[in-house]
Protein backbone atom coordinates (compact mmCIF):
# COMPACT_ATOMS: atom_id res chain seq x y z
CA UNK A 1 0.00 0.00 0.00
CA UNK A 2 1.23 3.29 -1.18
CA UNK A 3 1.35 6.13 1.54
CA UNK A 4 1.30 9.63 0.29
CA UNK A 5 2.49 11.63 3.31
CA UNK A 6 3.96 11.03 6.59
CA UNK A 7 0.86 11.41 8.10
CA UNK A 8 -0.69 9.01 6.01
CA UNK A 9 2.21 7.09 7.17
CA UNK A 10 1.44 7.47 10.46
CA UNK A 11 -2.19 6.59 10.25
CA UNK A 12 -1.34 3.66 8.33
CA UNK A 13 1.56 2.46 10.71
CA UNK A 14 -1.19 2.89 13.53
CA UNK A 15 -4.36 0.95 12.15
CA UNK A 16 -1.74 -1.78 11.08
CA UNK A 17 0.07 -1.72 14.76
CA UNK A 18 -3.64 -1.57 15.99
CA UNK A 19 -4.47 -5.07 13.93
CA UNK A 20 -1.14 -6.64 15.00
CA UNK A 21 -2.17 -5.98 18.60
CA UNK A 22 -5.78 -7.85 17.94
CA UNK A 23 -4.49 -10.44 16.01
CA UNK A 24 -1.56 -11.24 18.87
CA UNK A 25 -4.68 -10.99 21.81
CA UNK A 26 -6.19 -13.77 19.52
CA UNK A 27 -3.27 -16.03 19.03
CA UNK A 28 -2.24 -15.58 23.21
CA UNK A 29 -5.99 -15.69 24.35
CA UNK A 30 -8.29 -17.77 21.69
CA UNK A 31 -10.83 -18.85 24.47
CA UNK A 32 -11.87 -15.32 24.90
CA UNK A 33 -13.35 -14.83 21.24
CA UNK A 34 -14.34 -18.78 21.59
CA UNK A 35 -16.46 -17.60 24.78
CA UNK A 36 -17.91 -14.64 22.89
CA UNK A 37 -18.71 -17.20 20.01
CA UNK A 38 -20.03 -19.92 21.98
CA UNK A 39 -21.93 -16.93 24.44
CA UNK A 40 -23.47 -15.42 21.18
CA UNK A 41 -24.73 -18.30 19.35
CA UNK A 42 -22.57 -16.58 16.07
CA UNK A 43 -21.60 -20.05 15.00
CA UNK A 44 -21.85 -23.53 16.27
CA UNK A 45 -20.38 -25.45 18.79
CA UNK A 46 -18.19 -27.31 16.45
CA UNK A 47 -16.79 -24.50 14.71
CA UNK A 48 -16.28 -22.19 17.51
CA UNK A 49 -12.77 -24.00 18.31
CA UNK A 50 -11.39 -23.45 14.88
CA UNK A 51 -12.84 -19.98 14.34
CA UNK A 52 -11.39 -18.89 17.47
CA UNK A 53 -7.87 -19.64 16.16
CA UNK A 54 -8.82 -18.63 12.15
CA UNK A 55 -9.88 -15.28 12.80
CA UNK A 56 -7.03 -14.03 14.32
CA UNK A 57 -5.00 -15.88 11.45
CA UNK A 58 -6.99 -14.20 8.91
CA UNK A 59 -6.66 -10.96 10.64
CA UNK A 60 -2.67 -11.33 10.62
CA UNK A 61 -2.74 -12.30 6.87
CA UNK A 62 -4.86 -9.42 5.72
CA UNK A 63 -2.45 -6.94 7.92
CA UNK A 64 0.56 -8.93 6.69
CA UNK A 65 -0.74 -8.28 2.86
CA UNK A 66 -1.32 -4.40 3.34
CA UNK A 67 2.14 -3.95 5.00
CA UNK A 68 3.90 -6.32 2.13
CA UNK A 69 1.42 -4.06 -0.47
CA UNK A 70 0.17 -6.98 -2.26
CA UNK A 71 -3.45 -5.58 -1.27
CA UNK A 72 -5.32 -3.04 -0.24
CA UNK A 73 -6.19 -2.12 3.34
CA UNK A 74 -9.70 -3.54 2.60
CA UNK A 75 -9.30 -6.88 4.09
CA UNK A 76 -7.79 -5.41 6.76
CA UNK A 77 -11.26 -3.53 7.76
CA UNK A 78 -13.50 -6.28 7.17
CA UNK A 79 -11.21 -8.35 9.67
CA UNK A 80 -11.56 -5.80 12.09
CA UNK A 81 -15.34 -5.57 11.17
CA UNK A 82 -15.88 -9.02 12.50
CA UNK A 83 -14.23 -8.28 15.35
CA UNK A 84 -16.29 -4.99 16.43
CA UNK A 85 -19.67 -7.15 14.83
CA UNK A 86 -18.80 -10.25 17.71
CA UNK A 87 -18.25 -7.59 20.56
CA UNK A 88 -20.79 -5.32 19.17
CA UNK A 89 -23.70 -8.56 18.98
CA UNK A 90 -22.33 -9.88 22.66
CA UNK A 91 -22.90 -5.90 23.57
CA UNK A 92 -26.59 -5.86 22.14
CA UNK A 93 -27.35 -9.39 23.78
CA UNK A 94 -26.63 -7.63 27.51
CA UNK A 95 -23.55 -9.72 27.87
CA UNK A 96 -21.36 -7.32 29.42
CA UNK A 97 -22.86 -7.06 32.72
CA UNK A 98 -20.50 -7.86 35.71
CA UNK A 99 -23.26 -8.98 38.52
CA UNK A 100 -20.26 -10.36 40.65
CA UNK A 101 -21.48 -13.71 40.40
CA UNK A 102 -18.21 -14.69 38.36
CA UNK A 103 -14.71 -15.85 40.21
CA UNK A 104 -12.54 -12.83 39.81
CA UNK A 105 -9.79 -14.08 36.58
CA UNK A 106 -11.95 -16.33 35.43
CA UNK A 107 -12.55 -16.09 31.49
CA UNK A 108 -15.99 -14.70 31.75
CA UNK A 109 -14.66 -12.29 34.40
CA UNK A 110 -11.96 -11.23 31.86
CA UNK A 111 -13.96 -10.79 29.04
CA UNK A 112 -16.82 -9.23 30.14
CA UNK A 113 -15.47 -6.83 32.37
CA UNK A 114 -13.38 -5.74 28.97
CA UNK A 115 -16.32 -5.99 26.66
CA UNK A 116 -17.06 -2.52 26.09
CA UNK A 117 -14.30 -0.68 26.13
CA UNK A 118 -12.51 -3.11 23.83
CA UNK A 119 -15.69 -3.11 21.64
CA UNK A 120 -15.11 1.28 21.71
CA UNK A 121 -11.60 1.14 20.57
CA UNK A 122 -12.04 -1.48 17.83
CA UNK A 123 -14.47 0.02 16.47
CA UNK A 124 -13.20 3.53 16.29
CA UNK A 125 -9.79 1.57 15.04
CA UNK A 126 -12.28 0.28 12.35
CA UNK A 127 -13.32 3.83 11.75
CA UNK A 128 -10.18 5.24 11.18
CA UNK A 129 -8.84 2.43 8.59
CA UNK A 130 -12.19 2.97 6.90
CA UNK A 131 -11.67 5.93 6.35
CA UNK A 132 -7.85 5.70 4.80
CA UNK A 133 -9.51 2.90 3.00
CA UNK A 134 -11.72 5.49 1.40
CA UNK A 135 -8.95 8.04 1.09
CA UNK A 136 -6.68 5.76 -0.65
CA UNK A 137 -9.79 4.50 -2.91
CA UNK A 138 -10.19 8.80 -3.80
CA UNK A 139 -6.77 9.88 -3.78
CA UNK A 140 -6.27 6.78 -6.81
CA UNK A 141 -9.47 7.86 -8.86
CA UNK A 142 -8.26 11.42 -8.73
CA UNK A 143 -4.63 10.60 -9.24
CA UNK A 144 -5.58 8.26 -12.12
CA UNK A 145 -7.64 11.33 -13.33
CA UNK A 146 -4.78 13.45 -13.54
CA UNK A 147 -2.29 10.95 -15.03
CA UNK A 148 -5.05 10.20 -17.92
Amino acid sequence: MKTHSYFHRFVTSVVLMSAAAIALKGFYMPEHIALLLRDTGLAPMVYVDVLSFALPLALTVCALLAISSLTSIAPVVFCLGIYVALSGLALYQGLHFDCGCYLPGSVESQVYSQLEPQFIIQALITAVAGGLYAFNLRFMKCTAMHTA
